[in-house]
Order: structure tokens, then sequence, then C-alpha cells
């Protein structure tokens, strides 16, 4: 009977928070992935064995450390504005 209901709610409440959790997971790492992915560059002679012609591309870790830093403060700031569009 009325005793269902409250576990029923409770469990569309976590489905809701899971979806939500999966939503902001997927979306900041979109953003991640689009924002380091802008700084890709082929490596040059320079770089030993990279320079070579292989087919990759050189992120600095900077990069990420700069993403990284401004979403913490964006997190403090405003946790709901700090979810990507």
């Amino acid at each position: 009977g009325n005793a269902l209901v409250p576990a029923a709610a409770s469990q569309q409440t976590g489905a809701v928070s899971a979806q939500l959790a999966k939503q902001f997971a997927e979306r900041t790492l979109q953003n991640l992935y689009d924002y380091v992915t802008s700084f890709a560059t082929k490596p040059d002679a320079s770089m030993g064995m990279f320079g070579s012609g292989a087919p990759v591309q050189v992120l600095p870790v900077k990069v990420f450390e700069d993403w990284y830093n401004a979403f913490l403060r964006k997190l403090q700031r405003d946790p709901v504005a700090a979810m990507p569009n």
C-alpha cells in the first residue's frame, strides 16, 4: 500500500539525480575536450622522436591546469552556473 509510495518516490529521485550527474559529467568532459584540443599542435623536429612525422598532436599540460583551475573557481562561485551549456 502506502509503504511503497515513499520507496517509489525515492527511486525516482535517485534516477533523476543519476541522470543529472551523468549529464553534468558528459557536458563537463565535452567542454574539457573542446577546450584542450583547441590548443593541440603538431610536434616539430625539436621534440625528438615525436618530430619524426608520427601522427600525433601535443597538448601542453598547462592547458589542462588552466581549464581545471577555471572550472574549480566557477564551481566554488556558483555550482549551477559551472555546468557547461
